[in-house]
C-alpha cells in the first residue's frame, strides 16, 4: 500500500503545522482582546470634568477627588459593597493584577461605594485590601457620574435573605447603588476614560485599564 496513495507523506507538514497553530494559541492565551466599553445613555461623556467632591475613607478621614488626583491620573472603582460578592472579588483581583503596576507609574488607585466606613474596613480587612475604600455619602459622586440606580425589589429581597440589610449599611439608608463602574481621571478631573457595567457584566479587565492609561 503506497503511503502517497493515502496522504501519509504529508504527515511532516501537517505536524508542523499543528506546531505553529498550537504555538499560536499559546501566545492568544498570553494576550487580552479589549473588551467593549459600556457606557449607559445617563453617563457622563469622556472630557466631563468631575466636581472637586470630598469623601471619608474608612478611618473616616477626609479625602477630596484634588487630593487623589494631584500627583496624576488616578483610576475610580465605584463598587456596590461588602455584600456583593462579585464587586469584592474584582477588588481582589485589582489589588493583584492592577494595583503592582499603577503604583509603578505612580497611579491612584481607589474604590468607591455608598457603604458606611465601617463597612469599607470591614471590605478592605476581609480581602487584604491595600488601596483606599471611600465612601461616596447618599451617591452624589455616583448619582453625578450618571451610574446611581435603584435596586429591583427581587434583588432587594434576594439579598435580605442572604442575610444583608443593604439600605442601613448605605450612608443614606437608602437601595440606590452604582452600577459597577471605572473610571479614570486626569489632574484636572476630566474624564478620560468611563467603562460601566450593568448587571450580569464582568468587570472591566485589568489590561483595559493599563491600556487606557498608556494610550
Amino acid at each position: 500500500m503506497s503511503s502517497g496513495r493515502y496522504g501519509y507523506d504529508r504527515l511532516p507538514p501537517i505536524r508542523d503545522r499543528l506546531v505553529e497553530i498550537d504555538e499560536a494559541i499559546a501566545e492568544l492565551s498570553q494576550t487580552h482582546i479589549r473588551s467593549a466599553v459600556i457606557v449607559t445613555e445617563n453617563s457622563v461623556p469622556l472630557g466631563y470634568t468631575v466636581p472637586a467632591f470630598a469623601m471619608v475613607d474608612d478611618a473616616c478621614q477626609r479625602v477630596t477627588l484634588d487630593d487623589i488626583v494631584a500627583h496624576g491620573p488616578a483610576v475610580l472603582i465605584f463598587y456596590r459593597g461588602a455584600w456583593s460578592q462579585r464587586c469584592t472579588e474584582s477588588l481582589r483581583r485589582y489589588e493583584r493584577e492592577l494595583l503592582p503596576e499603577l503604583s509603578r507609574r505612580g497611579v491612584n488607585l481607589v474604590a468607591i461605594s455608598p457603604q458606611l466606613p465601617d463597612g469599607s474596613q470591614y471590605t478592605r480587612v476581609l480581602n487584604n485590601l491595600t488601596f483606599p475604600l471611600l465612601t461616596d455619602a447618599g451617591n452624589v459622586i455616583a448619582r453625578t457620574l450618571g451610574i446611581a440606580h435603584f435596586a429591583d425589589p427581587k434583588t432587594m429581597d434576594a439579598i435580605e435573605l442572604a442575610g444583608y440589610a443593604v439600605g442601613s449599611r448605605n450612608s443614606d439608608g437608602e437601595w440606590e447603588l452604582p452600577h459597577p463602574t471605572t473610571l479614570i481621571l486626569d489632574q484636572q478631573r476630566s474624564v478620560r476614560f468611563i467603562d460601566v457595567r450593568i448587571e450580569g457584566l464582568p468587570p472591566t479587565h485589568p489590561k483595559d485599564i493599563l491600556a487606557e492609561l498608556h494610550s
